[in-house]
């Protein structure tokens, strides 16, 4: 006759052991299968901030902030700054390709550079893989103070 005080698998701490090692095999499995994508898509967003950032210390600004990055559509980021800033235009490709360089997923890009009030285009360029392909005008000239985004 079977002892009803006795679990039927014997010991309930080695049921529940057996039971949770699945459940948790599995619950990180589906964070890891995830966790690559939305890192690099976070990280691409800390190194705009970066570049936010920098761009504000370029132009003696190092207290005001830089706003939140707004994803426009897929691949396409704003960048935002609680005040007006300054530009050197050779400062700002070379900041780009140092922080995009580090970016994985970041091969060719191009840098729109608008004023905020009317999102008309200030300057802009075009960075490629492929040397022959990238274009960059106007190198080495001052934008001056105002909104950008």
């Amino acid at each position: 006759m079977i002892d009803s005080r006795k679990p039927l698998f014997g010991n309930w701490n080695y049921l529940l052991v057996v039971i949770a090692i699945p459940i948790v095999t599995l619950i990180c499995a589906a964070f890891d299968m995830h966790s690559d994508g939305d890192f690099n898509v976070a990280r691409r967003e800390v190194l705009l901030r970066r570049i936010g950032h920098e761009l504000l210390l370029q132009s003696g600004d190092s207290t005001s902030r830089v706003l939140p990055i707004k994803k426009i559509v897929e691949n396409e980021y704003q960048i935002s700054f609680e005040h007006k800033l300054m530009f050197r235009t050779d400062s700002l490709i070379a900041l780009t390709r140092r922080l995009l360089g580090r970016d994985q997923l970041t091969g060719n890009y191009i840098v729109n550079v608008h004023h905020a009030g009317n999102s008309s285009v200030a300057y802009s360029y075009a960075i490629s893989k492929n040397e022959d392909e990238t274009i960059v005008a106007c190198q080495g000239r001052t934008q001056p103070t105002a909104y950008y985004t």
